[in-house]
């Protein structure tokens, strides 16, 4: 069993100890396989005992309202290109809707677009195999219609590990579809800006307008009001930096919070011209590091938790070169995991001169 190095006071009940802890004067403090308690923690801190080692597994995260990915066969080929298949077929469908609104005034229709996306859904099985496919799909993704269902997806994912119900789900999955409608609107013709790309569209600057023009495209459809809020806010922030209205944290609803994290995900994991995309591990330290001041804080803990728990089994190449596999993910440091190579493992919540650069699978 692969052991962890954690610091005191991030120690908690249900750890086991897994070396002998000494004094100063060389005296056995606390012995192996110890569990802790808070008497336990007390007396390392009294000794000023900073860090020990602690079984891994102790420490792993592993939510329970979702299938573990060691209990969840590896996505086959097969169930990729069925994927793929329903994929653009739900682009099409929301390509037609979205440019028939923009140039035409028609309505939507959403029951449609929802059928669309349930299909995409009920052919991943489970959570797990859907973040792998969006996972395995994120190399070719390009396009308005392309990350408009990743967002939607993404969403419906987050909303689920939420435990929301049904209805909001699919309220969620409308308003990640329909979410940069408005950037049809910024050109004279219903295309994308000439020079766009999503990682400038997150900063606003010369896109800020897209928010309004969506909101103003839908503010007299037949669809649901939380929907409509979430277009015109899903790049406002809990503190008040986002665009276009500036408003925080209780003026921005849930769907839109929710919508806020899956854009921002899906966007900074894009690949796009002349952009070189984030890992998945990098953004979500950095999201870990910087965002629970921009998002809701709760959703957030909740995506880092899960996508990251989703990547146990992925190869992985690190800074140093080396290729490994993640075996487990440290709960009080969900985004340095334990890597396996060969026979050895790197603890990058001990190595924090190593990173991960990619995943490889």
């Amino acid at each position: 069993m692969a052991c962890f190095r954690v610091h005191t006071d991030r120690l908690r009940k249900g750890m086991i100890i897994k070396s002998d802890v000494y004094t100063r004067t060389g005296m056995t403090l606390v012995p192996i396989n110890t569990p802790v308690t808070k008497d336990v923690v007390a007396l390392l801190t009294k000794h000023f005992i900073d860090y020990v080692m602690v079984d891994y597994q102790s420490t792993a995260s592993c939510p329970e309202d979702i299938p573990s990915p060691e209990s969840v066969p590896k996505v086959g080929q097969q169930q990729i290109e069925i994927f793929e298949e329903k994929f653009q077929i739900a682009e099409t469908a929301l390509s037609e809707n979205l440019i028939n609104v923009v140039t035409n005034e028609k309505d939507l229709d959403v029951p449609l677009l929802l059928d669309m996306l349930n299909s995409i859904v009920d052919n991943s099985e489970n959570e797990v195999n859907l973040c792998n496919m969006l996972f395995a799909m994120q190399k070719k993704a390009e396009g308005l219609y392309t990350h408009s269902i990743n967002v939607a997806l993404w969403g419906q994912v987050l909303a689920k590990w939420l435990n929301l119900k049904k209805e909001d789900i699919e309220l969620v999955g409308t308003a990640g579809l329909l979410h940069d409608i408005g950037l049809l609107k910024l050109s004279n013709s219903p295309e994308l800006p000439p020079n766009f790309t999503f990682h400038a569209e997150i900063e606003g600057g010369p896109y800020v307008k897209h928010a309004v023009l969506g909101y103003n495209l839908l503010k007299d459809k037949n669809i649901d009001i939380k929907v409509k809020q979430a277009v015109l806010t899903h790049h406002e922030r809990q503190d008040g930096s986002g665009f276009p209205l500036k408003v925080a944290k209780e003026n921005i609803n849930y769907i839109s919070r929710i919508i806020a994290i899956a854009d921002t995900y899906d966007t900074m994991i894009m690949a796009e011209e002349g952009i070189e995309p984030k890992s998945p591990f990098w953004l979500l330290k950095h999201l870990e590091d910087n965002g629970y001041q921009k998002y809701d804080s709760q959703m957030l803990m909740t995506f880092i938790s899960h996508v990251t728990n989703n990547f146990i089994r992925h190869k992985v190449r690190l800074s140093n070169g080396l290729i490994g596999q993640i075996v487990l993910i440290n709960k009080f440091n969900l985004t340095r995991p334990l890597v396996q190579i060969g026979n050895s493992f790197i603890d990058l919540s001990v190595r924090k001169d190593i990173g991960i650069n990619e995943i490889l699978d």
